[in-house]
């Protein structure tokens, strides 16, 4: 085989991947990722509406008396252990 012919060859083969790779790519549209929206949670425990206002004072919370009774509270409410009772 001569050069010119390697050379077709390799140039037919290069169109005919670029060929395929253009139909994959229009093979299915492009379909943006749905917005997830969150409801706002509005809970009925006044220590979980605490925290939320503490969380959103974010440095100011930190010198703030009642975010850190709230903080003492939600940690006493973590690691306490939870009340089993046992029937036998």
């Amino acid at each position: 085989m001569d050069s010119n012919a390697i050379f077709r060859l390799a140039a037919a083969g290069l169109s005919g991947l670029v060929l395929f790779a253009a139909a994959l790519a229009l093979r299915e549209p492009d379909v943006p990722e749905p917005i997830r929206v969150f409801p706002a949670v509005v809970s009925a425990d006044p220590l979980a509406a605490e925290l939320t206002r503490c969380r959103n004072l974010g440095l100011e919370a930190a010198g703030n008396q009642a975010c850190e009774e709230a903080w003492a509270e939600s940690r006493a409410r973590f690691f306490s252990a939870p009340s089993v009772s046992q029937e036998h």
